[in-house]
């Protein structure tokens, strides 16, 4: 069974609405009026950064992992990893934030959640984010979640 886990915009998520508005305006724009290559080029800058994102695919009957970039929302990249038995999950703290400042000086600040599930190679080398987690206890059941389902301790 595949489990898929969706993690973020790839652009933060004041790049990811300023993508979607772009697009929303020239699909609009595009019906009132004649088609030309810039709005068709804008049209296509819009999809790209309202709806590319990241995933996590876990295969639970293989013990593999994909890591995803999803470009215009439906092309899918990445490759599978095998769980090794020196991997390890934990808990790490994020300081994640995303900043936009405005031409009239003035700026906007949104901070990520505070914990992330994260997959460790040997050595406590970080691998791959599995999940987010807005509280430790969240972040904690989250580990026991994972821990079973790719079959670690």
């Amino acid at each position: 069974m595949i489990v898929k886990y969706k993690l973020e915009n790839s652009f933060g998520p004041i790049g990811s609405i300023a993508g979607k508005i772009l697009f929303l305006v020239c699909i609009i724009g595009n019906l009132f009026y004649s088609i030309s290559i810039i709005s068709i080029l804008f049209l296509i800058i819009g999809a790209f950064m309202g709806f590319s994102k990241t995933d996590i695919f876990i295969d639970t009957e293989n013990h593999k992992i994909r890591f995803s970039s999803t470009f215009f929302g439906f092309i899918k990249t990445g490759k599978w990893i095998d769980i090794d038995d020196d991997m390890e999950i934990g808990i790490r703290k994020s300081t994640e934030k995303w900043q936009v400042i405005g031409m009239s000086n003035k700026s906007i600040t949104m901070k990520g959640t505070p914990y992330k599930i994260v997959l460790y190679k040997s050595q406590n080398i970080p691998l791959l984010t599995l999940k987010y987690a807005s509280t430790i206890e969240e972040a904690e059941k989250e580990l026991e979640y994972f821990g079973k389902l790719l079959g670690m301790e």
